[in-house]
C-alpha cells in the first residue's frame, strides 16, 4: 500500500490568516444535543485561509477564476524540493520547502513549463509584498498556485499530487485539501 501525505493545513478557529483577511469561524445551525434531527454547521472564512489556491482573477478582472482552473494541472506527478535546488527542477508540478523565503520571479520565469506551484508559506510572494511579482510570474506562464502546504512530514523527492480547489463559481481562490502519494 503507497503511504499517503496530507499536506493540507487544518482549519480551526483562530487559524492564521493574512493581514486583513477574514478570520475563521465557524458555528452550528443545528445540532443533535439540542433536539434536532442532525448535526448541520456552517462556516465564514476568506478563500485564502490555509491551503488554498489562487485563481488568475485574484490578481487581474479579466483572470480565470476558481471554477475555470485547469483540473489536470492538480492531478500528477509532482516534487518537493527545498527553496535553494528549485532551479535545478524540470518537473511540472513543484512544491516547494521555502524555509520562510519566495523564490525571486527571474527563477520562476528561468523554469520549464510548470502546470502547478506550491509552497509552504501563506504566499509564493513575500508578506510585504506590493508588487506581488511572483504572482504575476506564474500566472503569466499560465500556473496554478497552491499555497499555505505542510509539507514538514514529507521527505524530498517524487510524488503524484491531488489537490483540488472547490468549485467556487466568480471566486479568486478556493480552499483545497492536497494529498501526495509516495511512489
Amino acid at each position: 500500500m503507497p503511504r499517503v501525505y496530507d499536506i493540507s493545513r487544518p482549519v480551526f478557529p483562530g487559524i492564521p490568516v493574512w493581514p486583513g483577511d477574514r478570520p475563521y469561524e465557524r458555528a452550528w445551525t443545528s445540532r443533535l444535543s439540542d433536539g434536532a434531527s442532525c448535526n448541520v454547521g456552517h462556516i465564514a472564512m476568506s478563500v485564502h485561509t490555509g491551503t488554498h489556491m489562487d485563481a488568475p482573477f485574484h490578481f487581474g478582472d479579466a483572470g480565470a477564476t476558481i471554477e475555470r482552473l485547469p483540473l489536470e494541472a492538480c492531478i500528477g506527478p509532482a516534487v518537493v524540493v527545498p527553496l535553494a535546488r528549485l532551479a535545478e527542477t524540470r518537473a511540472e508540478r513543484v512544491l516547494v520547502r521555502t524555509g520562510g523565503a519566495a523564490a525571486p520571479p527571474g527563477v520562476i520565469e528561468a523554469l520549464p513549463p510548470l502546470k502547478l506551484y506550491g509552497v509552504d508559506t501563506a504566499s509564493v510572494d513575500p508578506e510585504d509584498s506590493t508588487a506581488f511579482a511572483t504572482h504575476r510570474a506564474l500566472e503569466r506562464r499560465g500556473t496554478v498556485i497552491l499555497e499555505g502546504l505542510d509539507l514538514s512530514a514529507v521527505p524530498d523527492g517524487a510524488y503524484q499530487l491531488i489537490a483540488l480547489p472547490l468549485r467556487l463559481v466568480g471566486m479568486d481562490g478556493s480552499p483545497a485539501r492536497a494529498v501526495l502519494v509516495a511512489p
